[in-house]
């Protein structure tokens, strides 16, 4: 499965605080975005199209 880059919001993911980012499988961050505790963080490339 591919790896997603998030945000970590109020919690501790992988040893990484508040604010920082991660790379994590994305079945792992959709239950953590559900649950509060990342944001995922959008690529570089749909960033430049917009």
């Amino acid at each position: 499965m591919a790896k997603v880059k998030v945000k970590v919001l109020d919690a501790v993911v992988d040893g990484k605080g508040k604010g920082e980012e991660v790379s994590i499988e994305a079945k792992s961050a959709d239950y953590l975005e559900s649950i509060g505790y990342v944001e995922k963080v959008g690529s570089k490339k749909s960033e430049d199209k917009a």
